[in-house]
């Protein structure tokens, strides 16, 4: 009795990439007749996620459609790594692997080792993306009129792409630190005694960890990061500039700034003058502080991530706002789309209830405050609920 024939095996994420290695060598999509090389298992993943196309259109076709969707899926940054190594920038267009990298080097201004090495990440998160691309159904049989299906996304994904998080990414965090005089002088005291944002740095920490649990993430304090020769794909800073140089050093490029205690605030010169504090009970317990979020790219396309407060509570609640599980995810989601993939900053209140920090929720209230930056460089306001805060 004759039986079905079974499916090709589906490549693993391995095997994607082994494929792809070899697939952006020389010319890569710069000749598309190159595609016809890749495996048969590998077209049969590729052609069930062809964006929609002419039924007259070839092979050949689909599967570098396909593969042009996948590396539009990938986040700006990687996205740009990936498009040149396949030879689909007209800029960077060179007729081997090593000329474009060298090409999108001298852009950056920084070296070729830098750029491949971004680029394996990229590589990397693509292949993921094409082996998770079919993970709710099965490739349709050939000549089946079956609806292609759309290239899935992990379910870090708004986190990752605000954060500029991949698979492999390498992650600093740069923790404020008390200042030397308050520092434990015992040599047996751990290091970690001597940052001032404790709470927020560990919990951020964990929450990284079980999200990417393949990056690289390495904290420090601010006095040890400028010996450390560093290009990081993702930089996060905690505090606020008196307790954090590292965030001092960014002060020019942000449109607020903090006033340390006793009378702790952010102000925003440049936008009304808005002037916000926390709040305090008449007896002089804390109630709320100001969480304030910000995210800057810079030329080498790291993402700069700062995670702030006028109080350590203001700079946990920034730490859940973004990394607290469902809540998280649909913060960053809606940032993301709120600055297109560009620099933003947001200002909410955290709440303190009892012992517990509160996990702002930007889908539920708005931010007191939403800067984005404009064609011209500059931040403008684009929400302002400001008078709900100061009203209390």
């Amino acid at each position: 009795m004759d039986t079905w024939p079974s499916p090709p095996s589906r490549p693993s994420p391995e095997d994607i990439r082994a494929e792809l290695l070899r697939l952006r060598q020389g010319p890569a999509l710069g000749h598309p007749a190159a595609v016809t090389a890749l495996s048969n298992p590998l077209k049969a993943l590729l052609l069930a996620h062809t964006p929609p196309l002419p039924h007259t259109a070839s092979e050949t076709t689909r599967l570098v459609a396909a593969l042009h969707t996948a590396i539009d899926a990938l986040t700006p940054h990687e996205r740009r790594y990936a498009a040149t190594d396949f030879n689909v920038l007209p800029e960077h267009s060179r007729p081997s692997l090593t000329e474009r990298q060298e090409s999108l080097a001298r852009e950056l201004g920084c070296s070729a080792k830098t750029v491949h090495r971004h680029a394996g990440q990229a590589l990397d998160t693509l292949a993921l993306l094409i082996a998770n691309g079919s993970d709710d159904t099965e490739p349709p049989p050939p000549g089946s009129d079956a609806p292609a299906a759309s290239t899935g996304t992990a379910p870090n994904d708004a986190t990752g792409r605000f954060f500029g998080i991949t698979a492999a990414s390498r992650v600093d965090v740069i923790c404020s630190a008390l200042p030397a005089t308050d520092r434990p002088s015992d040599p047996l005291h751990a290091r970690y005694v001597c940052y001032a944002d404790l709470d927020a740095l560990f919990y951020l920490r964990v929450r990284l960890a079980q999200t990417f649990p393949a990056a690289t993430i390495r904290d420090f304090r601010p006095d040890e990061y400028y010996n450390y020769n560093a290009e990081p794909d993702s930089l996060i800073v905690l505090g606020a500039p008196d307790r954090n140089t590292a965030y001092a050093e960014f002060a020019p490029h942000l449109p607020y700034r903090f006033t340390p205690p006793p009378k702790p605030a952010v102000t925003f010169p440049d936008h009304g003058n808005i002037r916000l504090a926390p709040l305090w009970t008449p007896e002089g317990e804390l109630l709320a502080d100001l969480t304030v979020i910000a995210r800057l790219t810079l030329g080498q396309n790291t993402t700069v991530i700062f995670l702030g407060g006028c109080l350590t509570l203001g700079v946990l609640g920034a730490a859940k706002c973004l990394l607290n599980g469902d809540h998280g995810q649909h913060n960053t989601a809606s940032l993301q789309a709120a600055a297109s993939d560009g620099d933003v900053v947001a200002v909410t209140a955290t709440l303190k209830i009892g012992s517990f920090t509160d996990t702002p929720d930007l889908t539920a209230t708005n931010p007191l405050l939403l800067l984005t930056r404009d064609p011209a460089g500059h931040f403008t306001t684009r929400l302002d609920n400001t008078a709900r805060y100061t009203s209390r």
